[in-house]
Parts: C-alpha cells; sequence; structure tokens
C-alpha cells in the first residue's frame, strides 16, 4: 500500500515562482517540494552592525513566570502599552478555571441507550479532522464494557479511551441531562483520568488516544494552562511509542500501522495550533520526522489484515485529517520563519520573499482540496455535518495560519517615526488585504454557525479564530480609515459574539479585550503615525530597513491566547 515517506519532503525551492501544486489526498506522494523549510541549504544573509545593535525585547512574562513568546498576545499588550498608554486598566483573572462539577459526581455508566447516542454523537460530530480512533475497535471495547462479563471486561488503557469518547460525545450534546451537556461531561472525564492514572510504564496506543483526547477536553473547557502542560506528556509518550518515525518492519497489524500515522499527525497538528497560540516553541522538529502520511481510507476498510485505500476522488472521512495536517506543516513553516530567533538572520527583503514563497503554497494546498471538501466552491447546506465540521476546520484553520503569515507586515505600518518606503507601500497594502480577506472568511463561517445555532462555548477553536478575525477588522479599519465596509463587519461579528461565548470563561476575556480594543480604535489616534498614509519618509530603499527586523517581528501575533493568562493586563494597561 504506497503512502507518503516524510522523509521524501525535500526544503522549499529559493524561487516562490514554480511551487507545484500539492498532490491530492491518497495520491502516493506528495509534492517533493513540501513547505518544510531547511536552513542547511539557505544562504544566510550577514547582520549589519546595525542590526547587532538593535536590542531585542525581553520576552513576556504571565504572572507565574510563564514564557510568551511573539506568536502570542503578551506582545500586543506589550505594544499597547507604547502606544496607548492612556488607556484605562483592566480589571481580569487569567488563571484556569476549576471543571464544572469535577471529582463530585458519581462514576457510573449511562444506560445503553443514551451511551450508543454519545459514541455516535463523537463520530458523526465530536472530533471533525482528528479521526484517530478506529471505530471498529472502539465499539468491541464498548461491547465488552457493556457485556455485564468480568472475564471480558476492557483492560483499562481500553477502558479510559471509552471513558474520553463518551466525555467527548456528552460534551457536543445539544441535551443537557445527568449523563448529557457540557458540564455532565465531567462525569465521564473524571472516569478516565482515573483509570489513566492507574497506567503502569507500558504505554500503550489507546492510552495516549485517551491522553490526546484530555487534551481536546481541557481546551474546551477553559483550562489552556492543563492542556498545555498535558500536552508535553502526550508528545514525550509519542516518542516513546516511536511515532514520530516511519516503520521500516513488515506489517503485521493495519489497524495498529495505520491508526499510528493518524495518531501522530493529529499530535502534530495540536503541536502546531498550540504553539501559535500561545507563542512558544514546538515541541515536534520536523527534522526528527520521517513518518508517512495516512492511507485514505475509512475505518471499515482497515482491518487487521488489510487496508483498502479510496480512490482521489471518492469520499473518504480521511481525507480532512490528511489536508489538515499539510496545512499545520505550513502553519509551522510560518512559525518559524517569521516567529523564533531564526529571523534575525534575515533582513525584511529576505522575509518578504519568504512570505511569497508561503502565500503560494497556501494557495496550492487549498487548490489541492478533493471536491467534498472544498469550502471555496461547495455550499456547507449541500453537505452532511460531519463534512460541515470538516470543512469548518479546515476553512479556520487556513485563515489562523494566514493571519500569522501577514499581520507582522501590517503591524509594522504602527511604528511610531518609521514610515514605510514607497517599494514597500503595495506590500504592506497588500498584507492588509490579505488578512482582511482571512478574517471576514472567519467572520462568515462564525455568522452561519451563529445563523444555525452552533455558535457556542463548545468550539473553543471556533472561538479563539472570531476573537483574532475580529481584532483584525478592528485594527485595520483603524490604520486604514477609508476602506469601506470594515469596521461595519466588525461590528456585526462583535453584537455575535456574546452568543458564542456564553458560558464560556475564555471567550469572555476574548469580548470584554474587544469591547476595549472597539473603543479605543475609534478615539484613539496613535502618536506620530498619520492613519491611512505610508508617504513621505525619510527611508528610501528596503535596505535601509534592516535595523527595523526585530521590532517588525517581536510583536508577531497581537491575538494569542495568552491574553488568557492573568493580571499582566493590569501591568500592562496603565500599571506603573
Amino acid at each position: 500500500m504506497p503512502t507518503t515517506s516524510y522523509s521524501s519532503i525535500k526544503a522549499p525551492s529559493s524561487s516562490f515562482t514554480n511551487h507545484p501544486t500539492p498532490q491530492p489526498a491518497g495520491s502516493s506522494y506528495i509534492n517533493t517540494n513540501s513547505p518544510i523549510p531547511d536552513d542547511s541549504n539557505r544562504t544566510e544573509e550577514p547582520i549589519n552592525s546595525s542590526r547587532q545593535d538593535t536590542p531585542e525585547e525581553p520576552p513576556q512574562k504571565d504572572q507565574y513566570g510563564h514564557f510568551h513568546g511573539s506568536a502570542s498576545g503578551f506582545v500586543f499588550l506589550q505594544f499597547a502599552k507604547d502606544r496607548l498608554a492612556r488607556l484605562p486598566s483592566m480589571s481580569l483573572n487569567f488563571s484556569d478555571y476549576p471543571l464544572t462539577y469535577s471529582g463530585k459526581l458519581p462514576g457510573i455508566l449511562p444506560p445503553k441507550s443514551i451511551a450508543d447516542n454519545l459514541i455516535r454523537n463523537y463520530f458523526d460530530f465530536g472530533i471533525a479532522t482528528s479521526r484517530f480512533v478506529h471505530e471498529p475497535s472502539l465499539f468491541a471495547s464498548y461491547k465488552l464494557l457493556y457485556s455485564n462479563l468480568e472475564c471480558q471486561e476492557p483492560c483499562q488503557d481500553d477502558l479510559a479511551l471509552v471513558y474520553m469518547v463518551m466525555a467527548t460525545g456528552s460534551h457536543y450534546s445539544i441535551t443537557n441531562t445527568i449523563f448529557l451537556g457540557f458540564s455532565a461531561s465531567v462525569r465521564f472525564f473524571d472516569m478516565a483520568q482515573i483509570e489513566l492514572q492507574k497506567e503502569s510504564s507500558k504505554i500503550t496506543l489507546s492510552s495516549l488516544q485517551a491522553r490526546l483526547l484530555v487534551i481536546h477536553y481541557l481546551l474546551n473547557h477553559s483550562r489552556m494552562h492543563d492542556a498545555w502542560s498535558s500536552f508535553g506528556i502526550v508528545v514525550r509518550h509519542a516518542q516513546a511509542l516511536g511515532l514520530h518515525r516511519r516503520s521500516m518492519a513488515p506489517c503485521t497489524n493495519y489497524i495498529d500501522h495505520e491508526y499510528r500515522k493518524r495518531l501522530f499527525w493529529c499530535i502534530y497538528s495540536y503541536d502546531r495550533i498550540l504553539s501559535s497560540i500561545f507563542g512558544r516553541p514546538c515541541a515536534l522538529h520536523d527534522d526528527d520526522i520521517d513518518q508517512e502520511e495516512c492511507a485514505l481510507a475509512d475505518d471499515d476498510d482497515i482491518t487487521v489484515s488489510s487496508c483498502r485505500a479510496r480512490g482521489d476522488v471518492s469520499f473518504c472521512s480521511a481525507a480532512a485529517l490528511i489536508h489538515h495536517s499539510r496545512l499545520t506543516r505550513l502553519l509551522g513553516w510560518v512559525l518559524r520563519e517569521f516567529y523564533s530567533p531564526m529571523r534575525r538572520r534575515h533582513s525584511l527583503r529576505s522575509l518578504q520573499s519568504t512570505a511569497l514563497e508561503l502565500e503560494t503554497s497556501l494557495k496550492n494546498w487549498q487548490d489541492s482540496l478533493p471536491v467534498y471538501l472544498n469550502y471555496m466552491t461547495l455550499p456547507p447546506s449541500a453537505m452532511s455535518i460531519m463534512i460541515q465540521r470538516q470543512m469548518c476546520m479546515l476553512k479556520l484553520t487556513f485563515a489562523h495560519t494566514t493571519l500569522l503569515l501577514y499581520r507582522p507586515f501590517i503591524l509594522y505600518s504602527i511604528r511610531a517615526n518609521a514610515r514605510i518606503p514607497s517599494e514597500l507601500q503595495q506590500w504592506f497594502q497588500h498584507c492588509g488585504e490579505k488578512s482582511v480577506e482571512a478574517a471576514n472568511m472567519v467572520v462568515s463561517e462564525c455568522r452561519y454557525l451563529f445563523e444555525r445555532g452552533l455558535f457556542s462555548r463548545i468550539f473553543w477553536l471556533v472561538n479563539y479564530a472570531q476573537f483574532a478575525a475580529v481584532g483584525t477588522l478592528y485594527m485595520y479599519s483603524y490604520l486604514w480609515p477609508t476602506s469601506p465596509g470594515i469596521r461595519d463587519v466588525a461590528d456585526e461579528a462583535m453584537a455575535e459574539f456574546p452568543v458564542g461565548v456564553k458560558g464560556d470563561l475564555v471567550g469572555q476575556r476574548y469580548l470584554e479585550i474587544l469591547k476595549e480594543l472597539q473603543e479605543v480604535t475609534a478615539n484613539f489616534n496613535i502618536p506620530g503615525i498619520e492613519r491611512g498614509t505610508m508617504e513621505g519618509s525619510d527611508i528610501t530603499s528596503m535596505d535601509d530597513l534592516s535595523i527595523f527586523d526585530d521590532t517588525l517581528m517581536n510583536y508577531g501575533d497581537p491575538w494569542g491566547v495568552a491574553l488568557l493568562d492573568t493580571t499582566v493586563i493590569n501591568e500592562y494597561f496603565g500599571g506603573d
């Protein structure tokens, strides 16, 4: 069964004008110019004296002393302190919130008819692109659990996985009862935790699957720091099982073979997304990975003895996982080039060239989507609930990656007394327009969810993406006030936001910050900057801008979830 080897991936060509389109999901090979940069082949630009003399701003820390890098929101808070120092202080608490009823609900199983719905809800709706649990195998363990035969009870790792599947299914339930709903799901979460705490030194695929579902659950229940810490264990367990390496032995169990790959690529995607949100280094490094891509096969097509791959045009539930992992590799490339210390090696001209190469890769990724996942042409109403969820996840991740790519260049225009030379005016305007395009994509998707009653606290990434998009629109409307309709779109999205974050403590923080930003961008002027104009600069060429490279990229992503983190807002906004 041919699959794609990660080790066959080469560094991107230095020329971004001839970047091949990635192959569709299920093809034997991904493009050999896949977006994983290789610095060994990249010419390092000399660091001139002006750049060496430029002090690098210290990393930001929360009230616990935890590091938050330039892709997180602390840099925006520091920026706001510098430029909008007259803002009144905000009183917000940024700690993790306790799980509702955690440890207080008895560990009892629901009636089987309810449990059936929970399991079905998990596979049909709960996890969109992260399909790392083999459905027939899970149902086998589930049936053992309800067989009432003590001699056939599932092992503790399989039991923990069944409980976490129930917790996830309960979390996404539209009904609220003793066993169903956002709060009731804690019962099954606690039951799974008890089983995981019994874990011996032997790590199994089932225990790792359960632990990754724990991460998903914590993110959905306002426990971002807990999720970050727990994810470190998931990564180490995955490395201990060798999931990051391609198996060279003959395949004797196709279920184990395929779901090791699926689990790894889901962990990889979580790693890139969490790193972008917190602004911290990725835990998995591309040069340590040679794992293959997943096979384009549905769960029922994978048995112990065989794996029947689907054709490229036939519907397959695994296609979204394959395309999502390819997209998060692009996200990792963005983080590495624009938000890591290596950015200091390159001039603004080099960074612009890399951005253009990434822009091409993102377009190629979007063009490679199969028809049934093509959110650019296919109306969501034409597809099943599961496919709608998958399209939503792909769309939001694409928009998130796009915003991270362009926003550093937009923020450059906010620097006081650093007006942009004529040769860069068109590029910065282009970055602004592409950011607005991505933000509008998110706002449109959230409006669709809002109209269907699905814009709610149960989707942690949806609320984060909406927060980032609305913030971008307000910033853009301030910098380019003559652009029509931008602020109106942001205001309309803000009017819908309270519904989406009702009961979500993290989302409510987003809302408070956006309300502040809404007021600030309407009433405040940034000293030294004339809004809507970038002309008349004393800087005559791009080469004169190297001294500003660190300043440009240190501000990074101004909307990260690090805004969750604490009293530091009081310190930044008006604190002495």
